[in-house]
């Protein structure tokens, strides 16, 4: 998970560079997923993807692989000749989040969420996406919708959470939504672990 697929920007309001740690593909047999770490100073947003495909093949490093290319092009084959197949559209988006084209796969999670308004999968991708277009208000409103959708997921709460305390300044929106993953029964022991730590630290110490 520490392949030199870094990026390094500087946001806007004078905030520090974020670093994005792109995530190995995980492939099981029906479900694969990716992990991505967003590390910020002080803070660490996870996002995680899954898709009911193949997913990309092997890891990526600079670039797009001539695999991946492959990839890509295969699932464009498919929606070609099957553009509403929702499947499809979501492992394209997933293809084009690891090759970091975020713009292109925004365009396929928002055709995924305009007609399947309730796939967690592709809200978290999107939310992702304007994450890295800076767009904070709305990567928040989509992490929050998945909660809304299913109220025990713990990386929705801390993704949310993550991004109000420290983009948004809305400190106490975000202190509730941690204190949820620690009083919740149902979330992981290392969720709980971050959530605890972020609720101790100081996000003005952060700026």
């Amino acid at each position: 998970m520490t392949s030199k697929s870094l990026k390094d920007f500087t946001l806007s309001g004078g905030q520090k560079a974020v670093v994005w740690l792109l995530g190995l593909a995980l492939v099981a047999l029906f479900v694969s997923s990716l992990t991505y770490r967003m590390s910020h100073p002080g803070n660490k947003v996870e996002f995680q993807q899954r898709s009911s495909g193949g997913g990309m093949p092997g890891g990526m490093g600079e670039g797009m692989s001539e695999d991946a290319m492959k990839h890509v092009r295969e699932l464009m084959e498919r929606m070609g000749k099957d553009p509403e197949n929702m499947e499809i559209q979501l492992e394209l988006a997933n293809s084009f989040m690891m090759i970091r084209a975020y713009g292109r796969a925004q365009t396929f999670f928002e055709k995924v969420v305009s007609v399947e308004p309730k796939n967690v999968q592709a809200l978290m991708g999107l939310g992702m996406c304007f994450y890295q277009a800076e767009q904070f208000e709305k990567a928040a409103e989509a992490f929050d919708k998945i909660v809304a959708i299913t109220p025990d997921d713990s990386m929705a709460l801390f993704n949310a959470a993550i991004v109000k305390k420290y983009y948004l300044h809305k400190h106490e929106e975000a202190d509730a939504q941690l204190k949820q993953i620690v009083d919740n029964p149902k979330s992981s022991a290392e969720m709980k672990k971050r959530a605890e730590e972020e609720l101790k630290r100081d996000a003005h110490a952060e700026q």
